[in-house]
């Protein structure tokens, strides 16, 4: 058999342990009640292995730096990122669970901002995407404050496409936040219009319209557990 296999779906053998000696009791007779006698065991298989995660949560924030991914993991989780009233961006994703009725839980993860020339590396970009690509469906977080807010959804799809084809249409929802300032909500209207599809308007701070939200991400896990059972895999829980 080759030296790595599954023994089942979540158990992996990496490498083998070498063939166990005798011991004394093996070398046991009659003639000879204490014997001191062994043989060495045969060394194992040594190997050098590099693993890289590839799912870290049901659902990603993907958004630009200070779009608000970290308030919003902290309004509905009890993860807690850290937040501040002055720009700044996360390095590292953190990630919350969310609860629902029936003991459900919907993994979140806030994504590191990343910024116009990811797909080329800028800004830490490739580590940035490889965590949205580890994520079943994502959030595009839009900054509803910023002047031509939709623009922001392009570009991020943008980038994503061009790190790999077909990651932007994943499984998505647009959430715009910020909708407490007072600019934000003259640029909803014009942010639907201009998207063509439904967009969760709300704000992370004053927890304004999260309930939303919170529907449409079991509607999404729900729909990727029914997909996964489909092809005979197990659902992704945490």
């Amino acid at each position: 058999m080759h030296p790595c296999f599954f023994r089942s779906p979540w158990e992996y053998v990496a490498a083998l342990g070498g063939a166990g000696g005798k011991g004394n009791r093996f070398f046991l007779a009659n003639d000879n009640r204490a014997p001191v006698t062994c043989t060495p065991g045969q060394p194992g298989q040594e190997r050098v292995l590099h693993l890289e995660l590839k799912t870290v949560a049901h659902a990603g924030m993907v958004g630009f730096p200070n779009a608000g991914k970290s308030s919003l993991l902290r309004a509905i989780s009890n993860a807690r990122p850290a937040v501040a009233a002055y720009p700044f961006t996360t390095l590292n994703p953190h990630v919350g669970i969310v609860h629902y009725e029936g003991h459900q839980q919907v993994a979140v993860a806030d994504i590191p901002g990343i910024i116009p020339g990811a797909h080329q590396n800028r800004g830490l970009g490739f580590a940035f995407l490889r965590h949205i690509e580890r994520c079943r469906c994502l959030l595009f977080l839009v900054d509803l404050s910023l002047p031509e807010p939709w623009t922001q959804v392009e570009d991020l799809k943008y980038e994503l496409e061009k790190y790999e084809a077909g990651l932007s249409q994943r499984p998505h929802v647009v959430v715009a936040n910020k909708i407490d300032l007072p600019q934000a909500r003259a640029s909803l209207p014009l942010l639907q219009e201009r998207l063509g599809q439904d967009v969760i308007a709300l704000s992370a701070v004053t927890g304004e319209n999260l309930e939303p939200l919170l529907l449409r991400l079991k509607v999404l896990h729900d729909a990727d557990a029914e997909a996964e059972l489909r092809q005979g895999r197990r659902p992704l829980r945490w």
